[in-house]
């Protein structure tokens, strides 16, 4: 298998784990918890400590938002990590790249779409390099069969 495909693979994987990190480091954790991800209108923060989703009254929007962008940061994680596993050496990636490096692609380019609809450039740009990669890598792959 083509090493180039394997360190292509794993360059995908950083800009996901470091975006993980990043995004998990600015989510805050209390509507007092002044970070990156904190609406910058504090009334904003307060009052969805004061409304819960329609679907049930057992959280509020607050506790909802924490845990999907705490969520969000462990999906961006562990993608990298199973990338790294993965790709840690090259018989690892020789078992496994005709499954693992198409399904890092699409994943890729889920996150990428999600990235241009909802996000901002920082993430986007991340995200097309990982894309980047996982694609060269696939075509890497793609060529030895």
């Amino acid at each position: 298998m083509n090493e180039l495909a394997r360190w292509s693979f794993l360059l995908g994987a950083l800009p996901f784990l470091l975006l993980g990190m990043a995004h998990l480091r600015h989510t805050p954790m209390a509507p007092s918890d002044q970070k990156g991800l904190s609406p910058r209108d504090p009334a904003l923060a307060e009052a969805m400590t004061k409304s819960s989703p329609r679907l049930t009254s057992a959280t509020d929007i607050w506790r909802a938002w924490v845990g999907f962008n705490i969520s969000h940061s462990a999906g961006a994680i562990l993608i990298a990590l199973f990338v790294l596993i993965i790709g840690r050496d090259a018989t690892s990636f020789a078992g496994q790249a005709k499954l693992v490096v198409p399904l890092s692609f699409v994943t890729a380019l889920a996150y990428l779409w999600m990235a241009v609809r909802f996000w901002f450039r920082i993430p986007l740009i991340g995200v097309a390099i990982s894309t980047v990669c996982f694609g060269v890598s696939l075509l890497l792959v793609l060529s030895f069969y």
